[in-house]
Order: structure tokens, then sequence, then C-alpha cells
């Protein structure tokens, strides 16, 4: 038998001892994620993305989510040190929310090849005045006209626009509203989403497509909104609009396009889940009516962000949570149950309901036409809410006016009234520098 030293007694004895007690493992990196958690599959979609990271990251990262009713409220009440470690948020606020330096910029913190697959209209969503990235986002908004292709059709429409360059002018589109009121049991042909309340912030991204169809922006190049907003051209434009009241159903109960009491729906991508449960093939979208300058829409939707205060671990974590969600797999499972369009090229391509054929094809084809911060025209569809520190004002002022000339007042006057206020709140932050 061989003879077995005191050493190595020692040493297997040491061995032992480590195999049989447990090595002590960090806790996990805690962050918070604070979700708007709005629309019914937003919330599923949000929850299933957050445990999925969680599971991926077991042991590592540990992500609690929480749901917060009124978002802009809640950023808007809550020191940037207090807030989320990501948190999402919609992007048009995201100059207000850099000028109060709530957010903490993503460039050199996320992947580039994560940002740079952005599509080009959420990427200047997503980028403040000093050229740097603050936000990264899932998807992107689609919004035009939706359509009932078996009412359209009952009521002698059936040249229907299907690509933006084809859109009705807005004579056409008081025509078009005339035949089918004349055929609706109720009279009426249009919602416009009375219900969200037109004054309310509704109008400022609604009816901002009328603005820019009619040739300008709502603040224009040289930072003034007198001389933009108040333009003749966009008064006209506003009154035409106006007018198309007596066709429009005030639809209280949220239910006037699904019900079949109209045929058509002034709403955007998140109305479609609940429109193509109801009408299946006969679900359409159609261009919004041409005011001169061709068919305009909007653009941007909501976006995630870090808070600026997120640090060291924390931050790397945050860093982890975004990458995640931006993959391909977590957009599309975003974007399949809210109808918004894929907010990277990748998973753009790879949409069913977006690509050549898809029901909401239209809603890509428009974003790849972009008219930036340019000066709309005839060859650019989609503009952006303004970028600045100020938009909440803006679109404060623009929704007030919007919903008074709809009501019956002056076109010319309310516009005035709204861009003077407009320039007025500028003058007093001092441009908001």
């Amino acid at each position: 038998m061989k003879k077995v030293t005191t050493a190595a007694l020692a040493v297997a004895g040491l061995i032992g001892s480590i195999a049989i007690v447990p090595s002590a493992q960090a806790a996990p990196t805690e962050i918070t994620v604070w979700a708007m958690c709005s629309e019914i599959g937003e919330v599923k979609a949000v929850k299933e993305q957050t445990d999925a990271f969680n599971e991926a990251n077991s042991g590592s990262i540990n992500a609690t989510l929480v749901c917060k009713a009124d978002m802009g409220k809640t950023l808007g009440a809550t020191p940037a040190a207090e807030l989320a470690d990501v948190f999402e948020f919609d992007g048009e606020t995201l100059a207000f929310q850099v000028y109060n330096r709530k957010l903490a910029r993503l460039d050199g913190v996320v992947s580039a090849a994560r940002l740079k697959d952005q599509l080009k209209s959420i990427k200047a969503q997503n980028t403040y005045s000093d050229k740097h990235v603050y936000a990264i986002s899932q998807y992107e908004a689609g919004f035009s006209l939706l359509g009932n292709k078996a009412m359209l059709s009952a009521a002698g429409v059936t040249s229907v626009p299907k690509t933006w360059d084809k859109a009705w002018t807005a004579a056409q589109f008081t025509d078009v509203l005339k035949k089918l009121a004349a055929k609706a049991e109720g009279g009426k042909a249009l919602d416009i989403k009375e219900n969200y309340g037109i004054g309310g912030g509704w109008g400022g991204f609604a009816f901002t497509p009328i603005v820019a169809s009619a040739g300008t922006q709502i603040v224009g190049a040289n930072g003034k909104a007198v001389g933009a907003l108040n333009s003749p051209a966009v008064a006209k434009a506003a009154t035409t609009w106006a007018s198309w009241k007596q066709y429009v159903d005030p639809n209280a109960d949220d239910k006037a396009f699904t019900n079949k009491r109209v045929a058509l729906s002034w709403c955007g991508h998140w109305c479609t889940p609940a429109y193509k449960t109801a009408l299946g093939n006969d679900l359409i979208a159609i261009p919004f009516p041409d005011f001169g300058q061709g068919t305009k829409s909007g653009q941007g939707s909501h976006a995630w962000a870090m808070g600026a205060k997120t640090t060291g671990a924390k931050k790397a974590a945050a860093a982890k949570y975004l990458e995640f969600i931006t993959t391909d797999k977590w957009i599309l499972n975003t974007t399949s149950q809210n109808g918004a369009v894929p907010a990277s090229s990748s998973a753009l391509a790879k949409s069913p309901d977006h690509i050549a054929g898809g029901y909401l094809e239209l809603y890509g084809k428009q974003l790849s036409v972009s008219c930036g911060g340019s000066k709309p025209t005839k060859a650019c569809v989609t503009v952006p809410r303004t970028v600045s520190a100020a938009w909440p004002v803006i679109n404060t002022q623009t929704s007030k006016a919007f919903a008074a000339i709809y009501g019956g007042a002056n076109a010319q006057a309310e516009l005035t009234k709204a861009a003077k206020a407009i320039d007025l709140d500028a003058k007093d932050n001092n441009n908001y520098k």
C-alpha cells in the first residue's frame, strides 16, 4: 500500500472542504423600469420582455417593472435623482426632458449598431439639438385615415388611394364624406376621435398634418410661430377641416368605426388591432387629404430612456435592458400587439403587416419620405413634431386653436392667438437656451 504524506492529506482535506462550502455569489444588480402601460397590447408586451430579460440575466441583473398611469406627470414631478433607471415616455417631450436634465446620453452607452439601425424619423425624434442621442425606440407612429372597404364600396367610393402620392384633395374628400353620409344610417361618415378631447392635446398631434399640408410648420425656420401657424393657407385649410364637422360622429362610446356607424376614422396605429378584429380584410389605410402641398402625416412615438443620475453597475444594466428590448424579437413582439411601425430597419423588414402587400404598408412608405426638420414640400410626407423644450406649450396652444375652430370660431383669429402665445412663451424663457 502506498504511503500518503501528511502534506498530501492536508491538501486533500482542504480540497474537500472547498467542495462542500458554497461560494458566495454577488447579489444581482437591481434596476427599476417604469413603463407607460397605456394600451392593452403594450402592457402585455412590456411585461413579457421584462420577464424574458430577467430570465436571460438571472443572478446578475433583476429589473423591477412599475406601470405609470400618467408618465408625463410622473416625470414632471420626480426629481432627476429619484427617476427610474430606465423609463418609457412620449418622445415628443424629449427636448423638454433634456432641458430639465432628466435624461442620460445613450451614444457611447448603448450599442452604436443598435442606434444606427433605428429609422431615420425616430433618430430625429431621439436626438437633441446638441447632436447627442437621449432615447431609443421600439416603434414609430403610423398615422392615416383608416377605412372600411365594404362601406366605401357600398357608397360608390371606388377610387380609394392606397399610396401617399395618390391622396384625395380636400375638395375630393369633401365629396367622399357626402357620399358616405348619404348612405350611412346615422348620416355620419367620419370619426376624428372627438372623444380624445381635441383641445386637450390630441389636436396638436392629430391635426398638425393639416398645417404641414398647407405648406408650413407650427414654428417656422426663424423660430417664430407667427407667420407660420397662422398663415392664410393654414387658416383656409383649418376652415375646410372644420366644415366636415357635420359628417363627424362624436364617438362618445369610442365605437363609431368598429360598430360600422362611419366608414372612415382619423386615427393612428394604436387603433388598428381593435379595428382589424372588427373589420378583418375590410380594414384599409388611406392617406390624409391634401390641402395643397401634398398629403402629410405625423411621426414620432414612445421612446425609452435612461435616468440622468443612473451610474455604475446600474448604468451598465440599464443599457443592457435597452439593447435587449430593441432586438428584432422584442420590437416585433410589441408592434404585433399595438399595430405600430417597428422602429428599426431590420425589424420593419420582417413585419408582415408593414411589408409590401401588408395592410399597413402605407405607414412604412410614408415614414421613408420624412420631411425632417425642413419646410414641408410635396415630395415628403411625415412631419416631426417641433423638437423644442417648448413643445408642451406648442402642443397645448395648437390644440386649443383647433378645438376653437372646430367649435365655429374664426380660424385666422384663433391661429394668430395661438401663434402669439407660443412666441411669447419662447421669449419669456430666453428661447429655452
